[in-house]
């Protein structure tokens, strides 16, 4: 009857954690995923399908909160999990390993994080997923950590590359808008400022027509456009969206994230810019 009840509010909370995410309430999310591990361990085993994919889950979620030992220590136990009962070609495996380049991205541990980006792909491609919303996620991904160490042409093409797989699966909109936000800033970065601009527009249409201005992907693009603005030296525009950024961001992913963290210190550049032209 116990195990009856736990199903019950498994379901339950499956339910809320879907609305959660449809509403950017990443705060809210992690809460109802680790009631989820617990629950899901305790009823279908330490080594089941349900467990090892709820860990990868709660990992790949806790990355924007700054839990980030938790969200390590949670796909490290997928992985092994993964491992010892189907090996290291199947994509569940490649997905672990996915998620645990993007929480060390969000580290800033970049060593070896290039290398779990390549194993991912090569058994995605493995599994015939190249077409794949996937793989298009392994493409973004991977293009991010390039513009994090500076490889921005690499970044664009891995962007273009996820584009034309999302163009394809119109399904995913929403992870189509995150993906021409996140081509701004190589845009930026390699001269192409129109470029810039189209995508930055395009996506912040789509993102807000899809969830709404209070979603944190939102949040996402609102920040591009503020680093847009820095760049062109309009330090009040800049700084007004730079805010309208953190304010969502602090909302959706809380104090403790890293996204936010990095909002209150371009705040703090763009003052102190503003400050020096005044004098």
């Amino acid at each position: 009857m116990t195990t009856d009840k736990n199903k019950d509010r498994i379901y339950e909370l499956t339910k809320q954690r879907n609305d959660y995410m449809q509403q950017g309430k990443t705060l809210e999310e992690v809460k109802v995923l680790k009631e989820l591990a617990e629950l899901t361990e305790e009823v279908y085993g330490e080594e089941s399908n349900e467990n090892i994919q709820i860990l990868n889950e709660l990992g790949g979620t806790l990355k924007y909160t700054g839990e980030f030992e938790t969200a390590v220590n949670a796909i490290i136990k997928a992985k092994r999990i993964i491992e010892k009962n189907y090996g290291k070609d199947v994509v569940p495996y490649a997905t672990c390993n996915l998620n645990l380049a993007e929480v060390y991205r969000f580290m800033k541990k970049f060593d070896e994080i290039e290398e779990l980006y390549l194993e991912t792909m090569e058994v995605y491609q493995k599994n015939n997923l190249q077409n794949d919303y996937l793989y298009a996620s392994v493409c973004n991904n991977l293009g991010l950590f390039y513009q994090d160490t500076g490889r921005f042409q690499d970044a664009l093409g891995l962007h273009k590359k996820s584009l034309e797989i999302l163009e394809k699966l119109p399904e995913y909109k929403l992870q189509y808008a995150t993906t021409l936000s996140n081509m701004v800033l190589p845009y930026l970065k390699t001269g192409e400022k129109e470029k810039s601009e189209d995508v930055l527009d395009k996506s912040l249409k789509l993102i807000e027509n899809t969830v709404g201005k209070e979603h944190g992907l939102y949040s996402a693009s609102l920040n591009n456009m503020a680093i847009q603005y820095y760049n062109e030296g309009e330090f009040e525009k800049a700084l007004k969206y730079f805010e309208e950024s953190a304010e969502i961001c602090k909302k959706s992913f809380g104090e403790n994230s890293g996204n936010y963290k990095s909002l209150l210190q371009n705040i703090e550049i763009v003052k102190e810019r503003l400050g020096k032209n005044e004098q």
